[in-house]
């Protein structure tokens, strides 16, 4: 099966969480946390169309800066997701700058800050000099993003202040047969791309051209292999505490990529309570009891610099449920 999410750690695991999930039928990228992101080029970039903020620490938000300056001329809207004080944050960094010369500029920045029950939602345009304009609210139903490709959801956690775990997800996947294809004498196509749109929302009568021939979307979908859909869910900073591992597990289930925060070993649990944040073994804990089919664990303390090893070991063992043999 070829992946419609193509997930990748931007930055090495002692650096600033990101995590760039690459749409490449879509030629579009999504973006989870905007740490550092200087190890991204400038193409990847402008292909970014929706970023998902955790929350505004330093190290998960000080790339939105980079962001906008490499986005300044583009046409297509960025839209950014984050906690309920996202709105502000962003407000506060687009007001770090003066903005005199823009008023021709394209860009769009639409920030929507994700509250208990509400989700706000303010837009700043270049056009206007990035003045906030409030839009009304609209009900958090746990979707924040939902697409005929993919739907996005969120779950809100505790790390002392409010953290968000996101999770992108297919409602099926759509296979094309070669095979058959072939052996009908179908050639591949650009109506290839129209049949799976066509089969995603629904609508299978609207008619397909295919080598100057006409068909319905009913006609041609003998040769959709329709499977299970993706899951990759990411799940940073978050407070050792039950209530929001409980909630963790639920939220991620059955995904087929965990990436998960792994900031402390659990020898120092005292210290991950003290600072709101997760083990190596409660990572691997989460994984186990969500089912899971791979954890991928990052942003780690630079305290275990000397050995990483042990980290990613202990995060193993309490993903697999047993002691690992050592070396």
């Amino acid at each position: 099966m070829k992946p419609t999410f193509h997930a990748s750690i931007v930055n090495e695991p002692f650096e600033d969480p990101c995590l760039l999930v690459r749409l490449l039928r879509e030629g579009r990228n999504l973006l989870f946390d905007a740490g550092a992101l200087c190890r991204l080029s400038a193409a990847s970039m402008m292909r970014i169309s929706d970023v998902f903020v955790t929350h505004a620490h330093m190290d998960h938000f000080i790339g939105i800066d980079e962001l906008f300056r490499n986005l300044l001329r583009r046409e297509e809207p960025l839209r950014i997701f984050g906690p309920e004080d996202i709105i502000e944050c962003v407000e506060g960094k687009l007001r770090g700058y003066t903005w005199n010369l823009i008023a021709k500029y394209p860009l769009k920045v639409e920030v929507f800050g994700i509250g208990e029950k509400v989700v706000r939602h303010s837009s700043f345009y270049a056009s206007n000099r990035f003045k906030a304009v409030e839009n009304p609210a609209t009900d958090f139903s746990g979707i924040i993003v939902e697409e005929p490709l993919f739907k996005v959801k969120a779950l809100r956690l505790s790390h002392s202040i409010p953290v968000i775990a996101y999770s992108i997800e297919e409602e099926f996947h759509i296979n094309i047969n070669k095979a058959l294809l072939e052996e009908r004498d179908f050639s591949v196509g650009p109506w290839l791309s129209d049949l799976k749109k066509a089969i995603r929302s629904g609508d299978e009568s609207c008619s397909i051209k295919v080598d100057e021939k006409e068909f319905r979307a009913a006609e041609l979908k003998e040769f959709a292999d329709i499977t299970r859909g993706q899951k990759i869910s990411y799940l940073m900073d978050t407070a050792p505490l039950s209530s929001n591992i409980e909630k963790a597990v639920e939220f991620v289930r059955g995904s087929d990529i965990l990436f998960c925060e792994a900031y402390f070993m659990n020898k120092d649990l005292e210290l991950a309570e003290e600072r709101h944040h997760l083990t190596a073994a409660l990572a691997g804990e989460i994984a186990r009891k969500a089912k899971v089919g791979a954890l991928k664990i990052l942003h780690f303390s630079p305290r275990y610099m000397d050995c990483v090893d042990e980290l990613y070991a202990e995060a193993e063992e309490a993903f697999r449920g047993v002691k690992l043999q050592s070396a």
